[in-house]
């Protein structure tokens, strides 16, 4: 008979269903030997399955340990980075500490030598008081030689007082007198050039004097106002100032109403005119007179 697939499959099936006859089909199955061992090597079979047990535990425990060692590993490498940097931390603190000492060094550097400057502030200060002492000595003396300076100064300024008074005398008759000598000169050159006086020459005062005026006609009859303005030494300024006053508007209208309307023939009387006073009659095209005549002619009228 062949025992085939199908039958070991009904054969489990019915082990499964029926586990009293397990015991039997052992029988069958293993030799008398191997059903005679002795109860040891059961036990010894229970022992390997607890020890199996325990290596697995032990293994778990192992694990766990291992875990719990890579744990204090990373601590342990954490713990050395925070003492490299604390390690670092205290190399910082100690250069700090270099740095603070060389400061405190310099400070008591700069604190000595304060203490010297004081030194010698305090000697200045001394000497000070000592120059102030001869000072205010000196200013004693100085006082009183002040009130005899004053006292003299008093009577020289009674003296220059007198001398203004009398250096204002001669003064206006100076001016009189130079006036005069350019009038004087004025209608001699205006003879002499043809012109036929119709007055005395005159002094204005229009809020601005002028020296000499007289009215003048040529040889065609056409009349003229003829000014001059007079100094005993003439510059380059005093022509300027005369000529923009005589081409003014309201100078002329003032003159026209004293009986001087223009054209105008407009002169300068100086003793002395210095170089850049003789360029500016040149420019603006007025004449000079001296006390010897006609220096330069105006060459044309004004208004």
């Amino acid at each position: 008979m062949v025992f085939e697939v199908n039958d070991y499959h009904e054969l489990v099936d019915l082990l499964r269903k029926h586990p009293e006859w397990r015991e039997e089909l052992r029988r069958l199955l293993l030799s008398e030997d191997f059903l005679a061992l002795p109860q040891e090597v059961r036990e010894l079979s229970r022992v390997v399955r607890e020890l199996a047990e325990a290596q697995k535990r032990s293994e778990e425990r192992l694990t766990r340990l291992e875990q719990t060692v890579a744990e204090l590993a990373e601590a342990q490498k954490r713990s050395e980075e925070r003492l490299t940097r604390l390690e670092q931390t205290v190399a910082e603190l100690a250069e700090a500490q270099k740095r603070s000492e060389e400061r405190l060094t310099r400070l008591e550097q700069t604190v000595a030598e304060l203490a010297e400057a004081q030194k010698r502030t305090e000697q200045a200060v001394a000497e000070l008081a000592e120059a102030q002492k001869r000072t205010e000595e000196r200013l004693t003396r100085v006082e009183i030689a002040q009130a005899r300076t004053d006292e003299r100064l008093t009577r020289l300024e009674q003296r220059v007082d007198r001398l203004a008074y009398e250096m204002g005398g001669l003064k206006a008759a100076f001016g009189a007198t130079l006036e005069e000598e350019a009038a004087s000169v004025v209608e001699f050159v205006l003879r002499h050039k043809g012109y036929r006086l119709l007055g005395d020459a005159v002094n204005l005062r229009l809020n601005g004097e002028v020296d000499v005026a007289l009215r003048v006609e040529d040889a065609q009859g056409q009349q003229y106002s003829v000014l001059v303005e007079s100094k005993a030494r003439l510059s380059r300024r005093d022509v300027q100032a005369w000529v923009q006053r005589m081409r003014s508007a309201g100078w002329q209208k003032r003159l026209s109403k004293a009986g001087f309307p223009p054209p105008y023939l407009v002169y300068v009387f100086a003793i002395r005119a210095d170089v850049g006073a003789r360029e500016a009659v040149a420019e603006h095209g007025i004449g000079l007179l001296r006390g010897e005549g006609e220096m330069i002619a105006p060459t044309g009228s004004i208004g």
